[in-house]
């Protein structure tokens, strides 16, 4: 943590509607992955991708890696949506979602350039270009 109480570190958990979510039908999650990877690496501890973090076993996932003094910025569907959907993981790990521990990134109805650079945004502090 910083001396002002916010997080130092960033990681990127993306949740990719199992590939079959109509909204995310002109994202190739490969090569977004791999273009955060090489272009962003330097500014984020890590980086994930689950088929649903909504369900069950994504909760898990988030329960284990979700801490205190890490940013993570959440590429999925629409905001609200994450806000509803991610809750759970959220409360199963102990952390707030607020400013400080979660940035949510709609990747509804957009392409991979369009994420990539929503993604950047969000990574560099931009929360207003990350939505």
């Amino acid at each position: 943590m910083s001396a002002n109480g916010q997080p130092t570190k960033k990681a990127v958990l993306f949740c990719t509607c199992s590939g079959a979510c109509p909204s995310m039908a002109k994202i190739d999650f490969w090569a977004l992955a791999e273009r955060v990877r090489l272009e962003l690496g330097d500014k984020i501890d890590f980086l994930a991708l689950h088929p649903r973090l909504c369900e069950e076993d994504g909760e898990r996932l988030m329960a284990r890696i979700l801490t205190e003094g890490v940013q993570f910025i959440t590429p999925a569907c629409a905001e609200k949506r994450q806000e509803k959907l991610l809750r759970d993981g959220f409360q199963r790990a102990g952390i707030a979602m607020d400013e400080a521990h979660w940035v949510p990134v709609s990747m509804a109805q957009e392409d991979t350039a369009t994420v990539f650079a929503k993604l950047r945004a969000a990574i560099q502090g931009d929360r207003a270009a990350g939505a």
